[in-house]
């Protein structure tokens, strides 16, 4: 019987014309809601990605420590729960030039080969660079790997060379200079994040305690863990196993501010879509009151051959189920689809546009980035299909409480 009312043209007492605009209504919004959410998730899950990236979950300062003692502590970090690798490395800040282009300051991060292969925004795992001889010959050699928008800026490319100068000094018969040292750029790589492209020039751990003047020194070990954003507990583990007073500090407290706004932009805008389905789904009650109301002699008629309240109740309770999880189902279809196939939707935008949607030398992103988010996806559904029921129920009520007396004394 619901089925049958949902069908029914207007002129048979239907309401198919508002059915079809909150079936409609429901879906789009069903379906921006997916497709915003997996795209405000991929940008979050890539800035996340270069941020954590380019730097530890925890830092250990020990500038002043031995290198032999430092072994040591690395190796009874990696034991402590929750650590899912540590290992030393030098970060300091230089001028970097080449041909008369200077850089507006650069961070040289010194590590070890094998760290450098195990970098998760590193695409490739530096391979350009290690296939170059990364930490290769005397003092781990001179070939560095550079971030593609800093070679921009100074215009190079693999395989040129260019000097960099630290704020250390040396001493000479004219006084003291600067540190300086020529470099071969054995590769160039992109994390997603301008910041760290135009910033970063990774080193040979070795090179950079000889460029830096640490000879068997460290200045930070980088710990990375299971959970990043568990970093408090772990740091408490380390302090129980480590002996000494060891200074350190988390990711956390240099990007926690950061972190916070992406959380709480993204909290606000499923509220904001959450509360667009709300609305859509308010227009199911103008059908079924419509439908009530043309309905009103068959329903008397229905209650007074035996239908209970609760049988008539039920079938615009349906009416309202049918409507919800009907353009529920196509919107999240509609979102998987956009999500799925974000690339070509981008391209064929930008063809339009006769542009670009987004420049990678501008935004430093290769294309529109989108996570779909399986929890996200069933919870928005289920909310669709939830709110396209509760908005029925008054109304439905309504017409379960009708007296057939009453509706049909005109008749």
């Amino acid at each position: 019987m619901s089925w049958r009312y949902l069908r029914a043209k207007r002129e048979h007492g239907g309401a198919s014309l508002t059915a079809v605009i909150s079936f409609v209504g429901i879906a789009l919004a069903v379906w921006a809601l997916i497709a915003i959410m997996s795209i405000m998730a991929g940008f979050r899950a890539t800035l996340l990605d270069a941020l954590l990236g380019g730097q530890p979950h925890i830092y250990i300062s020990v500038n002043d420590v031995p290198a032999a003692d430092v072994d040591q502590i690395i190796d009874t970090v990696r034991t402590v729960e929750g650590v899912r690798s540590a290992h030393p490395f030098i970060e300091e800040q230089v001028l970097a030039i080449h041909e008369g282009v200077a850089s507006g300051g650069a961070l040289v991060k010194a590590i070890s080969p094998e760290e450098l292969a195990g970098l998760p925004f590193l695409q490739d795992g530096g391979r350009s660079a290690i296939e170059a001889g990364f930490g290769e010959g005397r003092f781990g050699g001179n070939v560095i790997l550079l971030g593609a928008f800093l070679a921009a800026d100074l215009r190079v490319n693999q395989g040129d060379r260019i000097r960099l100068i630290s704020q250390e000094t040396t001493a000479s018969p004219f006084g003291t200079a600067p540190r300086s040292k020529t470099y071969t750029i054995g590769g160039l790589f992109k994390t997603g994040s301008v910041e760290l492209d135009k910033a970063y020039i990774f080193m040979p751990l070795e090179q950079g305690q000889v460029f830096f003047k640490k000879r068997d020194q460290y200045e930070f070990v980088d710990i990375r863990l299971d959970d990043p954003e568990e970093t408090g507990p772990v740091m408490g583990r380390i302090r129980d196993q480590v002996s000494g007073f060891l200074y350190m500090f988390d990711w956390q407290s240099q990007r926690g501010a950061y972190l916070g706004a992406l959380n709480l932009e993204r909290s606000m805008m499923r509220l904001v879509m959450l509360v667009l389905i709300t609305i859509t789904a308010l227009n199911i009650i103008t059908g079924v009151v419509m439908l009530v109301k043309n309905k009103t002699r068959d329903i008397a008629i229905l209650r007074t051959i035996g239908a209970s309240r609760a049988s008539m109740m039920r079938v615009f309770v349906m009416i309202g189920g049918f409507l919800g999880i009907a353009g529920a189902l196509t919107g999240t279809v509609l979102g998987i689809l956009t999500v799925t196939y974000i690339s070509e939707i981008e391209a064929f935008l930008g063809w339009v546009r006769g542009a670009p949607l987004f420049p990678p030398d501008v935004y430093g992103l290769e294309g529109l980035p989108a996570q779909l988010d399986w929890r996200e996806v069933v919870f928005t559904f289920v909310w669709a299909t939830a709110m396209s029921i509760l908005v029925t129920i008054f109304p439905a009520w309504r017409a379960a409480a009708l007296d057939p007396v009453e509706a049909l004394r005109f008749e």
